[in-house]
């Protein structure tokens, strides 16, 4: 089955265990899965396990990553337009060329001195 396909079955499972609380669907756990490129945008995310995940260049714009694990994450020139990072845990993700990442975004989320952010941009 082609990856996006699995992808949008999971997602979906996904947004049902959000939005049941956790009673139906199933939380999405993907630790360092491949998403390079991935078309996430308006995507709920939020509480999601993406642990390692390569994000690198794809579009999260308007996606909901509320306390989602995005320790060790890779996301190098992916596009952060308007995501919901509140609570997001980012200690050692990389977040290097990032596009459309604004200083309230990062003071919203959970950084350490590993988070590598994109320039102009600092830890709260």
């Amino acid at each position: 089955m082609e990856l996006k396909v699995v992808l949008k079955e999971v997602i979906a499972l996904h947004e049902k265990w959000v939005s049941s609380e956790g009673k139906e669907g199933t939380r999405l756990s993907l630790h360092n899965a491949p998403l390079q490129e991935a078309d996430l945008h308006d995507v709920n995310l939020q509480d999601a396990d993406l642990k390692g995940a390569k994000l690198s260049v794809a579009d999260l714009m308007r996606a909901n990553l509320r306390r989602a694990n995005l320790r060790e994450a890779d996301f190098w020139m992916a596009d952060m337009k308007d995501a919901n990072l509140q609570g997001a845990d980012l200690q050692g993700a990389n977040l290097s060329e990032v596009t459309n990442l604004t200083q309230k975004q990062i003071d919203s989320a959970i950084t350490d001195s590993n988070t590598v952010l994109p320039a102009g941009l600092r830890r709260g």
